[in-house]
């Protein structure tokens, strides 16, 4: 867009992750792509793709059973709840995964979400500063990623 940059902050990084019961349940021998693909999977909304990349990262390329849930702490939720497993942003599951409330279905494969800073070129000092302070503070959050 004329008269805008982007600047690559880094990547959100989303974890599968599941309930022990859900597990229990769907994954008795252990979890593989093909009865993950089996089993119902949360997405946060219609237009939300990342559960078919992730799944076809791993081989998988039919469609998969799914529940919709257009709310990211209801999404979370849903997951406790055994409703289905999902890809969460690691920063909201710390807590969940430390207590053991989440479990991680795969731990190797994590997929990582590159996040924009979009602003204009011309925006005056304070969007500046706050461009600048982003830029500075991200690392402390994001996973690093190169600009390619």
């Amino acid at each position: 867009m004329a008269g805008a940059r982007s600047q690559l902050l880094g990547a959100m990084r989303y974890r599968a992750l599941a309930s022990p019961s859900f597990i229990a349940r769907h994954f008795p021998h252990g979890v593989s792509p093909a009865n993950l693909a089996r089993s119902a999977a949360l997405v946060y909304g219609p237009d939300d793709l990342l559960q078919h990349r992730y799944l076809a990262l791993l081989g998988v390329q039919d469609g998969f059973e799914h529940h919709l849930c257009p709310s990211s702490e209801g999404f979370i939720r849903m997951i406790e709840a055994g409703m289905g497993w999902g890809l969460a942003p690691e920063l909201q599951v710390r807590d969940q995964l430390r207590s053991g409330t989440l479990l991680e279905l795969l731990p190797e494969r994590c997929i990582d979400v590159p996040l924009y800073w979009h602003h204009w070129r011309n925006g005056g000092q304070l969007l500046t500063q706050l461009t600048e302070h982003l830029a500075q503070h991200s690392a402390d959050w994001l996973v690093p990623l190169s600009e390619e």
